[in-house]
């Protein structure tokens, strides 16, 4: 019994993880945003007035979207 709980919940956990379209364009977990010293960030928070404003992360920071 347990072994089918751990099944179900490891492979919820493995979907969610796989849903590149809800973070965007902050970034998902499995195609993250990176800031400009190339570390990771999953989202951006609002200013005090609640404006996003331009993203300082950007997918094009990130080590691996780099041209060579």
């Amino acid at each position: 019994m347990m072994k089918k709980i751990v099944l179900v919940m490891g492979t919820a956990l493995m979907l969610t993880a796989c849903g590149p379209g809800r973070w965007e364009p902050f970034g998902a977990f499995t195609d993250p945003v990176c800031l400009k010293d190339g570390s990771v960030a999953f989202y951006q928070e609002a200013d005090a007035k609640g404006s996003l404003g331009e993203p300082v992360a950007k997918k094009e920071n990130c080590a691996w979207n780099q041209k060579k």
